[in-house]
């Protein structure tokens, strides 16, 4: 691999570990957060939603603005947009502000989102996929244990200081890294961002499977980033530290999980990677469901649901390119993050105002029947691309 490839692959990983930082901040400080804004536990449900309304038009728009802009364009603007965000949140004063900057928040992370995995799909193997993921997963990891670290003296505006100006650097780094980028004349962006309709790709086989398999995939996701905390600090009595580190510990295996996927895809297909990697977070749903008496018990439990997670998302976004037309990929990979986000936007705030309203205590099983939906999506869509290749 020559020199300025493998300099552009560094500058890429950081960009996604940019992605990743803000994404479990609010989660793993929200016992903090809430408190400080005087909201109820909810709350965090409205800021969420706002933050991927917006990540869901950037996402789905993202195809446009790749036919108009280079992708090193896209990417710098919208690393810049998300670390503004970031350091404003960190002096907001009332909640409604934390609403309102969860905006530029979500408009950036979707735009980098879509650009850099069609990017990879396109220029790169399928192990820099779970590679280029896992650093989302160092950088989703970072945030939180910046996060329990300040939150030892309640600062949780410290962490987001942090975050934000780690932000910034990353944003420098892409601007200073222009020239290595593949250069996308017109010409190009046109043809591999083509204008299909949304209505078209959905009568496509396979489609409504493979957006099945992402939205509860990102659901289950999302539960652990910003749920688990608060149920092992209000159901089973840990501190607000310990509890941080519960997302940690997710966020971490999962990371670990993207990077022994990357290492196991020059053996084994995406395609079973996907099956191997829902299995472990069926089991690991399992294992959360039970009362246990020693604490260990549960982070060995979060941690393989987040190995288990490590491998699903990065694969699909791979295959696209495989299993549907190439000049369509963008446009695919665009509608499959936009339900994907529904996963993060509407169903997770749904289920924290269910928690609100019962009890937080049926979280492990939430994950459980979501996990076997999963399953089953899989195990439909595969079924359908694996007779439409021998027919």
């Amino acid at each position: 691999m020559k020199r300025n490839t493998i300099l552009l692959l560094v500058v890429i990983y950081l960009v996604f570990i940019a992605l990743g930082l803000p994404d479990a901040l609010v989660g793993s400080a929200w016992n903090t957060i809430r408190i400080d804004l005087d909201v109820p536990l909810g709350a965090i449900g409205v800021t969420t939603m706002v933050a991927y309304v917006m990540t869901i038009f950037s996402t789905y728009n993202a195809p446009r603005l790749l036919r108009r802009f280079e992708t090193k364009t896209v990417t710098f603007v919208s690393v810049l947009l998300t670390a503004l965000a970031i350091l404003l949140m960190s002096r907001v004063t009332h909640y409604w502000q934390m609403v309102l900057l969860a905006m530029p928040l979500g408009f950036g992370a979707g735009a980098i989102d879509l650009s850099l995995n069609h990017y990879i799909a396109r220029y790169y193997k399928a192990s820099h996929m779970n590679y280029l993921h896992s650093f989302w997963g160092l950088g989703v990891t970072f945030g939180p244990m910046v996060m329990a670290l300040t939150l030892r003296d309640g600062a949780w505006r410290i962490g987001y200081v942090i975050v934000g100006l780690v932000l910034l650097a990353i944003a420098f780094f892409v601007l200073l890294s222009y020239r290595l980028w593949e250069h996308e004349p017109a010409a190009e962006r046109h043809e591999q961002h083509s204008d299909i309709k949304t209505m078209t790709l959905l009568n496509m086989k396979g489609i409504k499977s493979s957006l099945a398999i992402v939205l509860f995939y990102v659901h289950i996701e999302s539960l652990a980033g910003v749920f688990v905390a608060s149920y092992f600090y209000m159901i089973r009595g840990v501190s607000s530290s310990t509890a941080a580190l519960f997302t940690t510990t997710y966020f971490l295996a999962l990371t670990v999980g993207r990077i022994v996927s990357g290492a196991a895809s020059h053996k084994l297909h995406p395609n079973r990677l996907i099956v191997i990697g829902e299995v472990m977070i069926l089991i690991a749903a399992i294992l959360l469901s039970m009362n246990a008496t020693v604490q260990w018990y549960y982070f060995v439990a979060v941690a393989l649901l987040g190995i288990g997670s490590g491998p699903v998302f990065p694969n699909m976004m791979f295959m696209n390119q495989r299993h549907f037309p190439v000049e369509h990929s963008s446009k695919i990979t665009s509608l499959q993050m936009v339900v994907g986000y529904l996963g993060f936007g509407a169903l997770t705030p749904l289920a924290g105002v269910a928690f609100q309203e019962t009890s937080i205590r049926y979280y492990p099983f939430l994950i459980l029947i979501v996990s076997v939906l999963l399953i089953l999506f899989t195990i439909h869509f595969l079924r359908l691309r694996l007779s439409n290749t021998t027919t």
